[in-house]
């Protein structure tokens, strides 16, 4: 025997219709339920619209345990067990019995359109925050708690309520169906007919269907090809990438040389410029050792004239001294001629040693030129290697 309270909820939908429009509790909004053998199907639950029948059943057997009256609980952003939403409220009942929800689950919120749909069967008021059975239903609860309570003419009431129920639900069935095969038979003539016409309509889309399948299989054809080409590709990328990251590693150790070489050129340059302001120094010293030097040779050319006209006048003398050795006077002026010779021969040496360090001097200066002059270029070629790396 079908659960009177699934009974009474499927004979309202044969009175109303399949679907329904279900009135919420305010009356001015409706939702849309369809019932079907496993269940009712509604529309304002996106996520799980299926409500099974077992879940009226539970539902009123909830509220009969709790006196005809019973809180609806509140699943939003809430567990099962919190304050709002305990096991004695109809929401965490549902949850815990039909669904098997532990304590600390979270609950999909159903309350709403079960709520409406019992009140829209006449089981039960459905108000604000709570649900209780209409007050028939109450009185039905009271007899089932207590059946020592209930009387022989009580029991042959039910007992003729129940079949005049029945006989009014056979007799709206009977209704219903004969309404249902006056407008099978009128829609299954209409299909007939276009049965009829779809039939060409078949045979057209079956060549079509058959020519589609063909380029399909082109098609497959062409696509298997082409994941062969993907993959070889896909194995290309990944070399490239491979050797994208070796050449990024080796562009990063080439960075840090360039760093380490730009240091190097800043040190280079800061030794450029003191070895430049060295150079210049002693450019300025030079300048000033060849003026000296100009000066003594100079100097040595006067000397070297007077030594050899002193050398031409003491030939003359030792002629002169070859012709008169008896003449006391001519010994002594070849002496002071001799002596003055002697000055001269050393004022010439003097002479020579100090050309000898000048020119020592204009040697060593030369060759911290040439020094100069050589890192200068090196420095210049560092530059323009620095210069190419940043090219790369």
């Amino acid at each position: 025997m079908e659960d009177p309270v699934i009974s009474k909820i499927k004979s309202q939908f044969d009175k109303k219709g399949n679907p329904s429009k279900i009135p919420l509790m305010s009356g001015k909004q409706f939702f849309e339920a369809r019932a079907e053998t496993d269940g009712v199907y509604v529309d304002n639950l996106k996520k799980e619209p299926f409500l099974p029948w077992e879940i009226f059943t539970e539902a009123v057997n909830c509220i009969k345990e709790n006196n005809g009256k019973v809180k609806k609980g509140n699943a939003t952003n809430s567990k099962l067990g919190d304050p709002n939403l305990g096991l004695d409220t109809l929401e965490g009942y549902i949850a815990s019995k039909v669904y098997g929800c532990r304590k600390g689950d979270p609950v999909f919120k159903r309350v709403t359109p079960i709520a409406s749909i019992l009140a829209w069967a006449e089981i039960c008021e459905n108000t604000r925050g709570q649900i209780e059975l209409r007050s028939e239903e109450k009185e039905l609860c009271i007899y089932e708690n207590n059946p020592d309570s209930k009387s022989i003419e009580m029991r042959n009431l039910e007992a003729e309520l129940e079949e005049i129920q029945k006989i009014k639900e056979f007799d709206q069935q009977t209704a219903d169906w004969e309404k249902e095969v006056g407008k099978l038979r009128t829609e299954l003539e209409v299909r007939e007919k276009l049965l009829l016409e779809k039939d060409s309509e078949l045979q057209a889309l079956q060549e079509k269907f058959t020519k589609k399948s063909e380029e399909a299989q082109r098609l497959e054809s062409r696509l298997i090809e082409k994941e062969d080409e993907i993959e070889s590709l896909t194995e290309k990328l990944l070399e490239e990438t491979e050797n994208g990251k070796t050449l990024a590693e080796k562009i990063s150790t080439k960075e840090k040389e360039i760093e380490k070489l730009e240091k190097s050129v800043s040190v280079k340059d800061k030794d450029l410029k003191t070895l430049a302001e060295e150079v210049i120094t002693r450019t300025g010293e030079m300048r000033k050792i060849e003026e000296k030097l100009s000066l003594k040779e100079r100097k040595i050319n006067t000397m070297e004239t007077m030594l050899a006209t002193a050398e031409e006048k003491v030939k003359k003398l030792e002629k002169q001294l070859s012709a008169f050795e008896g003449e006391e006077k001519l010994a002594v002026q070849l002496r002071e001629k001799e002596e003055f010779i002697k000055q001269l021969k050393g004022t010439l040496a003097s002479k020579e040693e100090a050309f000898s360090r000048v020119s020592e001097e204009n040697r060593k200066y030369k060759m911290q030129h040439k020094l100069a002059s050589e890192g200068l270029r090196q420095i210049e070629e560092q530059k323009a290697s620095k210069k190419w790396w940043k090219r790369l």
